[in-house]
């Protein structure tokens, strides 16, 4: 299902095909909809796939707190230095 709810309908090549050449044949403010459409529709799927990349990083390059709270405090630091 697609995130307005309804099924996915599918699409052969040649559908596909003929949606593409119709996508480049219109001006480009038109070309500029769908695209926003489409990157409407497709956010929740991008950000999960991100996400996901994330959390297997943190699983493969596992950080401690002492770690974070260390390198925080050294680019505070840093800041409060370039500052005075």
């Amino acid at each position: 299902m697609s995130s307005t709810g309804l099924k996915a309908k599918v699409i052969s090549d040649a559908g596909l095909k003929e949606i593409k050449k119709a996508v480049k044949s219109l001006p480009l403010e038109k070309k500029l909809e769908v695209l926003t459409m489409l990157e409407e529709e497709l956010f929740a799927t991008r950000f999960k796939s991100l996400l996901k990349e994330f959390r297997e990083s943190a699983k493969k390059y596992p950080i401690a707190l002492d770690e974070i709270t260390k390198e925080v405090e050294a680019v505070r630091q840093r800041r409060y230095e370039s500052c005075n």
